[in-house]
């Protein structure tokens, strides 16, 4: 079921758990939005107050026995003015861009994926990972080895960068508004805390 406003989520749990619902699962998008729109400054601080109270709330409903456990999705990094395009030599070898601007996945043209890789690596080897597609799997950080519909999802050459950056589809500038960022694999983005009460 979903909720209007976030003081409604509280209220919609108690009636749950009086119905005698064995298991809830909650989702909150607020402090996702407010670091995508605001950064992780005074009003991230003000979203993670309203968080708490929410989850104080929730913690008061709990009947005897019963557990909540709290945990992200992800974690976010401050970009801020730090996302740029991809340069041209680098976009012009890839007619195709997916992922997100974190984990950017560039897409050769047919037999055009070891200059892409090294032209990709010769621009961006000092602030980013540059990989292959083999190269990505190999390390496991998609959690495995992706079935054959995912895989041919992938690009040929990953683009993730170390620092605080972001690199935009030079042909989708929609998220170029974005100041937090996640997709990447920095402790920020990976590592999230999990709560339980």
């Amino acid at each position: 079921m979903g909720w209007v406003v976030p003081s409604s989520m509280p209220v919609l749990v108690q009636g749950l758990l009086a119905e005698g619902e064995p298991f809830i699962y909650a989702y909150y998008d607020g402090v996702d939005k407010v670091a995508h729109a605001s950064g992780l400054g005074a009003l991230y601080d003000a979203e993670l107050r309203t968080v708490d109270r929410t989850v104080a709330d929730l913690l008061g409903l709990l009947p005897e026995g019963a557990a909540l456990a709290v945990t992200a999705d992800h974690g976010q990094v401050d970009v801020g003015q730090r996302a740029s395009l991809v340069v041209p030599e680098v976009a012009g070898r890839a007619p195709l861009m997916s992922g997100e601007a974190r984990f950017r996945w560039l897409h050769s043209a047919p037999g055009g994926a070891a200059d892409l890789f090294d032209c990709a690596s010769a621009i961006y080897g000092e602030q980013a990972w540059v990989a292959t597609q083999e190269q990505v799997l190999e390390t496991g950080v998609l959690g495995g080895i992706p079935g054959p519909g995912v895989r041919a999802r992938l690009g040929d050459v990953a683009l993730v960068p170390y620092g605080a950056q972001a690199y935009i589809d030079p042909r989708d500038t929609g998220d170029a508004r974005l100041v937090c960022r996640h997709g990447g694999l920095s402790p920020a983005e990976v590592f999230v805390p999990l709560l339980v009460g």
